[in-house]
């Protein structure tokens, strides 16, 4: 095996964590007894107290034979702290193999020795593995089963999970020393206790990504013709062992005790993004900011739900992740304790004053533009808001922050908890724009003399140098063409605007053979939808918001009933009825839910807080269309016909949008892909966004109640003003006059993702 367990753990140190999840190209499963057991005792599973919890966390961003990746050591990280500061993990029970580290004899080692000789019968066992996988071709003899008999290759694709050594030379064919998923599944089924979680941030797609994303797959386009000896000599022990006990290791998934979450469904690709000063895993940091803020009421699948939601918002269909099986969540190591309180971060370090922490509750897209002079608030051992910290400089995950009163409280502790106070964000903040990296470079010139003239974009760089919001690429098209009396194909293109997940926004693509500056000029519009989308996600706080509200968004005539609760997690431990519990059409929990287009849906609200609340509904398309839900005046004809109400809630009150009285119905829009929906609730009155939205040219009372924005900037730079007029945040708190300064106790924004189909 290499190294004795001694030398291993003096090698591989302290340990890190993460915990993405790629479903290992193994996504249909079904239920067995071993499954029902398991949930027969979930109950009692989460009352006993495990006496040790064990992790082997895998992270490989240094390849030799392949392109490197950014964000593997980042999801590590980012999983450490999880596991360390919510769940109550022993820092020197997680064990983390990086780069060199990780050979493929190494991580079986240590699997061995640190999980499956050490895990008793009642102990929690994380297994992760964040790096690039792949596809072995092996021969059928070795892996046949009932349904390979009519297979015409004389061999099977097979997945598995590339180490730091993973490529073998050989002057004849390529020979993967990768880790064989079956490998894996006789591991884990090594281990003498059930409360195991496996969590792959990596896919085994050889089919390369989008050319026009701007993030990094993982996964190794290229097949191995066999796998290395050693490792196929290794995994024929482990099944000799498994049968001297009278045992056979099964090859399923669903049979596994635990756990296993995955970062992408099968033949789907699991991507990595760059954000201001980090990388990281899209899946790993979605799901790390989610279960910084699970409570014992809030449960596992929901925070996959809106990890799924999150990263589909920019891959789509491309990355979908997913859950072995829903009912098995509940025996997942995280869920037995989570009694810390809702959190946003940690103190990392204390010296001379400069208190450093690190913001692992964050959603990655406010943590990109969380503006320096934000503000922080210590928690107390109870849980209780304490002292506050202004945020003095920001790089990646890491702010450096000093007390607002010196000297008034003691110093914190690493390890202390903090919860978001204030957001800063810079008024000036445009969208990133990235150009199609096989663009000539003289369209590059003229695209980015072209962007300079446009306010709201802030850059112009090649695809990959930079995090970017969108980018603007070629669309080429090949169609016939008659000539003589034969016919020939002819290419052609135009410009077209992808997201940062590389998926064509639907209604940007220009006519044949458009000039870069013409499709500029042509794509205003859309980067004024483009920019508003990004604002309107900066304003969401569910997960740091003070105000007690809650909202939910029903189907109201379907076959396949759907109904998603959001609340502020300050309300997330109230009752709540059982119409207003999240329900999901089948049974992938982590999928974002499906509306058909056209069907009838409903908005129901409500204020649990002691004051009362005013409502702004906003939605953003497929398309980066914005549209709003409004309230005409009932005004008399001497009154000016562009007056709108605020929709306002009273304390402990409900409100339904459209009512049940309303002759208007709320249908779903025909922009196919996903949607976004939010209800920005706050303690002052809209004025000025309402005044936005009734200087539109097109605005009229007449026509129903859900208006398209065309001046989406305009709207959402007075949504701004609102928030930022209603914070009241104190003049010695501000660094200056060109920051929007929300105070969490003043404003909450509650989001709702879903998918818009045809059928």
């Amino acid at each position: 095996m290499g190294l004795d367990r001694r030398t291993f753990l003096q090698q591989a140190g302290l340990a890190l964590f993460t915990w993405g999840a790629t479903e290992a190209g193994i996504s249909s499963l079904d239920k067995d007894s071993q499954l029902a057991a398991l949930v027969k005792n979930y109950h009692q599973t989460l009352a006993e107290s495990t006496s040790r919890k064990l992790a082997l966390l895998v992270g490989i961003n240094r390849y030799p034979d392949h392109e490197h990746l950014d964000g593997c050591l980042t999801d590590v990280e980012l999983q450490r702290e999880l596991l360390i500061h919510r769940f109550g993990f022993n820092p020197q029970d997680i064990v983390t193999l990086c780069d060199r580290q990780a050979t493929r004899e190494n991580i079986e080692t240590a699997f061995i020795e640190h999980l499956a000789q050490q895990a008793q019968a009642d102990d929690v066992v994380v297994f992760h593995f964040s790096g690039y996988g792949g596809q072995i071709k092996m021969p059928l003899s070795t892996v046949a089963t009932a349904n390979d008999t009519n297979n015409p290759d004389p061999f099977k694709l097979v997945n598995s999970f590339v180490p730091v050594d993973g490529v073998l030379p050989s002057q004849k064919t390529s020979i993967a020393n990768s880790i064989l998923q079956d490998t894996l599944l006789v591991l884990a089924q090594s281990l003498s206790t059930s409360k195991c979680t496996f969590v792959l941030d990596t896919s085994f797609n050889t089919t390369p990504g989008s050319k026009h994303g701007s993030l990094k797959v993982r996964s190794v386009s290229e097949v191995a013709e066999s796998s290395s000896p050693q490792e196929l000599i290794f995994l024929e022990q482990l099944r000799s062992d498994f049968a001297a006990k009278g045992l056979k290791p099964t090859k399923r998934l669903l049979s596994l005790p635990g756990v296993v979450l995955s970062a992408s469904s099968n033949n789907q690709v699991a991507a990595e993004r760059h954000w201001n000063g980090f990388s990281a895993g899209l899946f790993t940091h979605a799901l790390t900011q989610h279960l910084w803020h699970l409570t014992p009421s809030n449960k596992v699948q929901i925070a996959l739900a809106r990890t799924a939601a999150t990263v589909e918002q920019t891959m789509g269909r491309q990355q979908q992740p997913s859950l072995n099986s829903p009912e098995k969540s509940a025996i997942a190591y995280y869920l037995a304790t989570s009694d810390a309180p809702n959190a946003t971060g940690v103190v990392s370090k204390v010296s001379n004053n400069i208190i450093e922490v690190k913001l692992l509750g964050l959603p990655a897209t406010i943590l990109d533009c969380y503006g320096v002079y934000s503000c922080l608030r210590l928690l107390s051992a109870d849980g209780l808001d304490a002292t506050q910290l202004q945020i003095q400089s920001k790089a990646g995950l890491v702010s450096k922050t000093k007390l607002i009163q010196p000297g008034a409280v003691d110093s914190p502790l690493p390890g202390q908890l903090v919860r978001e106070s204030i957001r800063m964000l810079e008024r000036n903040l445009g969208i990133n724009l990235a150009l199609d990296a096989d663009m000539p470079r003289i369209e590059r010139v003229d695209a980015t003399s072209a962007i300079a003239n446009i306010s709201g974009v802030n850059s112009a760089t090649a695809s990959g140098e930079q995090n970017a919001d969108c980018l603007l690429g070629k669309i080429e098209r090949i169609s016939a063409k008659e000539t003589g009396n034969s016919n020939t194909e002819n290419q052609t293109s135009s410009y077209g605007l992808y997201t940062a997940g590389g998926e064509l926004i639907s209604k940007t693509t220009g006519v044949d053979e458009e000039a870069v500056k013409i499709a500029i000029d042509r794509l205003k519009p859309q980067f004024n939808n483009l920019l508003a989308a990004k604002w309107l996600k900066l304003t969401d706080n569910e997960f740091s918001s003070g105000l007690k509200a809650g909202a939910s968004l029903s189907t109201v005539t379907t076959e396949q009933p759907i109904n998603l609760h959001r609340t502020t997690l300050i309300a997330e431990d109230e009752q709540l009825p059982a119409e207003k519990k999240q329900i999901f059409p089948g049974d992938r929990y982590s999928t974002v839910p499906i509306l058909i287009k056209g069907s009838d849906v409903q908005l129901s609200l409500s204020n649990t807080s002691d004051r009362p609340l005013y409502l702004l509904i906003l939605g953003i398309n497929s398309d980066s269309s914005i549209f709003a839900l409004y309230t005409p005046t009932k005004s008399t004809p001497a009154e000016a016909q562009t007056q709108l109400k605020n929709l306002e809630i009273a304390s402990g009150d409900e409100l339904t949008v459209p009512s049940v009285e309303d002759s208007w119905k709320w249908k779903v829009s025909d922009s196919v892909g996903i949607n976004t929906l939010y209800a920005v609730f706050s303690v002052q009155p809209f004025a000025k966004t309402l005044t936005a939205l009734a200087n539109q040219p097109t605005f009229k009372l007449d026509q129903e109640q859900i208006l398209n924005v065309t001046n989406p900037v305009a709207v959402v730079n007075s949504l701004m003003e609102d928030l930022h007029a209603a914070s009241s945040v104190s003049p010695e708190l501000l660094p200056n006059g060109d920051v929007y300064a929300l105070d969490v106790n003043h404003w909450a924004t509650l989001s709702f993702i879903y998918e818009v189909a045809n059928s």
